[in-house]
């Protein structure tokens, strides 16, 4: 009886990180198809105002198509101020990548940000207590050499300007572990105030920046929205559903992403270096699926 019952609870935690995976899988997918979406189909707008286009259609969805449903589920929280704190983080990010890309190549930018998840490691080790371990660790590191290959950053990453692009880096750690304190409330809470939290300041910036968007970037804009929201929830529900050392390192699978929709979408070619720092990545993922698999397994 207990030997089935440690099974039972084996199994379900199995299950629990195999979906906390998948979810980090598949909001790399859509952080890659907003980033894309606004590099070419969004092009006559300050970036503030994609901003917050994209949360006003964010919050417009959650209101209009899961509002009927769900009511007042989607605003119920317990703690606010620590909602509004993960909500600041999601702000603070594309405020980091505006100021950094505007000082320095975005290449540069990205490839600083992308230390970020062994920013994740590091935060989830001090403030949750979650050890990673030498190997994810290794792994991490070795993912970001794939990201450099990829990326190919030039010496801006040496200005004074990557201390942005750092931040930025530093946000989306902390969103991520404020995600994983407030997995105890609704999920769709958590994603109401990541919108609200980040909407909400920037309606006093956008007037003084705004320009009417052709059809094309407002259409750009509400996919953004929409898909962009998805990708949130999915991000949040990796970090509820697993210690984050077992979901940071899948976060890099974005890169490959925005590789392949490049490659279908626009066709666009990657060189040598790019394939290679590919191959490294998708060794990495591979590598970090596999120790997640033996080491449930050896429990």
């Amino acid at each position: 009886m207990i030997a089935r019952l440690t099974s039972s609870v084996a199994l379900a935690a199995e299950r629990e990180w195999l979906r906390a995976i998948f979810y980090m899988c598949l909001s790399a997918v859509c952080w890659s198809a907003i980033e894309l979406a606004g590099e070419h189909w969004v092009n006559d707008v300050s970036a503030y105002q994609v901003v917050w286009t994209r949360y006003a259609f964010h919050l417009l969805f959650m209101i209009v198509v899961l509002g009927p449903r769900y009511k007042a589920t989607i605003i119920r929280t317990q703690r606010f101020k620590l909602q509004m704190a993960r909500a600041f983080c999601m702000l603070a990010m594309p405020v980091c990548y505006i100021v950094a890309a505007q000082n320095m190549p975005a290449q540069d930018v990205w490839s600083v940000y992308w230390f970020a998840p062994m920013m994740v490691l590091g935060l989830s080790s001090w403030l949750l207590g979650e050890r990673a371990g030498s190997r994810r660790w290794a792994a991490a590191a070795f993912g970001l050499v794939g990201v450099l290959l990829v990326l190919q950053p030039g010496r801006g990453i040496l200005s004074l300007a990557s201390l942005m692009a750092a931040g930025m880096g530093l946000s989306f750690s902390l969103h991520l572990t404020l995600s994983r304190v407030l997995r105890v409330e609704h999920p769709l809470a958590n994603l109401f105030y990541t919108g609200f939290g980040v909407f909400v300041p920037l309606c006093f910036v956008v007037p003084f920046l705004w320009q009417t968007p052709s059809l094309t970037s407002l259409g750009g804009m509400a996919f953004i929205g929409v898909v962009g929201a998805l990708g949130l929830f999915a991000f949040a529900r990796s970090a509820e559903l697993a210690p984050m050392p077992v979901v940071a390192g899948f976060a890099y699978t974005e890169v490959i992403f925005t590789m392949l929709l490049n490659v279908v979408l626009f066709h666009e070619q990657p060189g040598r270096m790019m394939l290679l720092g590919g191959l490294v990545i998708v060794g990495v993922v591979i590598y970090l699926f596999w120790h997640e698999l033996h080491t449930h397994e050896a429990r």
